[in-house]
């Protein structure tokens, strides 16, 4: 049996997993200090990493980190500048870091680092709201937005000249989508801190903002869909749980292509992560624990 811990590093909070045959536990998670010190990242990421092996157990196989980029997944090291979030450990191995912080990693524990959008897309394209579609474009809204087109589950980098994981570099007529169209976007358009969207995203006085945000995020993605010869759009991240006061103004946008929230919560990018970096961990899907 294979059994992977996992990390789910976002912007605002590391969220902790273990994967074993196919089944999700989702653990702990806390917040990320993303732009705080090397040493407070670094330190948060090991704590991290601690907990998903421990809640792993003692037939741990390896560590899957689904991390945000810019980030060279091979060599494990951040490659993050003007994004609010991660400049302290630009270039920094963040395998030596961790074997310099967690006793399992120093002793050999493999660490495997996958685009953080496209374990979130795998996650939704293999095990949740995408399984039986083909072309998939699962998009995240977090600290930035996220963006992983699947076909048939298999992550598709490049359409033509485009990498699909910059669509979120692209201008709207509301500035940059990674800065408009994001959680922090919203926050900002709501002139709330990002912590405290969750409850300003409820009041009455924000529908028509909210709402909005969907159009605008629908008339964005509207012209995306036709480029990549989408099926189907998903939306995940951790604006999900206020899908149902913007995502109808999204579905209105982009039809009649389907648009649907995420299913699988945060078991997404914790299963969508193992899978990219562990194949071999998955002999049926199922998620337990999440919460």
């Amino acid at each position: 049996m294979t059994v992977v811990a996992v990390l789910d590093v976002g912007g605002t909070s590391i969220k902790s997993g273990a994967v074993r045959n196919g089944s999700a536990e989702v653990g702990p998670s806390m917040p990320t200090l993303a732009a705080e010190p090397a040493d407070v990242v670094l330190e948060r990421l090991a704590a991290s990493c601690s907990a998903a092996i421990g809640l792993a157990g003692p037939t741990v196989s390896g560590v899957a980190i689904g991390f945000p980029g810019p980030v060279d997944i091979a060599r494990g090291t951040a490659l993050i500048r003007g994004l609010h979030k991660f400049e302290a450990i630009h270039g920094v191995d963040l395998r030596a870091a961790l074997r310099a912080r967690v006793p399992e990693v120093a002793d050999g524990l493999p660490v495997e680092f996958v685009h953080d959008n496209e374990a979130a897309g795998v996650g939704e394209a293999v095990f949740g709201a995408g399984r039986n579609a083909g072309r998939v474009l699962t998009v995240t809204l977090g600290t930035g937005v996220g963006a992983c087109l699947t076909s048939n589950g298999d992550v598709v980098q490049w359409v033509g000249e485009l990498e699909v994981e910059k669509l979120a570099r692209r201008s709207t007529p509301w500035g940059r989508a990674d800065d408009v169209l994001s959680a922090r976007g919203l926050a900002d358009r709501l002139g709330v801190a990002t912590l405290d969207l969750r409850t300003a995203v409820e009041a009455s006085g924000h529908a028509a903002a909210v709402a909005d945000h969907g159009s605008r995020m629908g008339t964005f993605l509207r012209g995306c869909v036709d480029e990549l010869d989408v099926e189907l759009v998903v939306v995940g991240g951790g604006l999900v749980d206020a899908y149902g006061r913007f995502g109808p103004a999204a579905e209105v946008e982009l039809a009649p292509t389907p648009c649907v929230p995420a299913e699988l919560g945060a078991a997404g990018p914790i299963l969508g992560a193992a899978h990219l970096a562990f194949p071999d961990a998955h002999s049926g899907p199922g998620i337990s624990g999440y919460r």
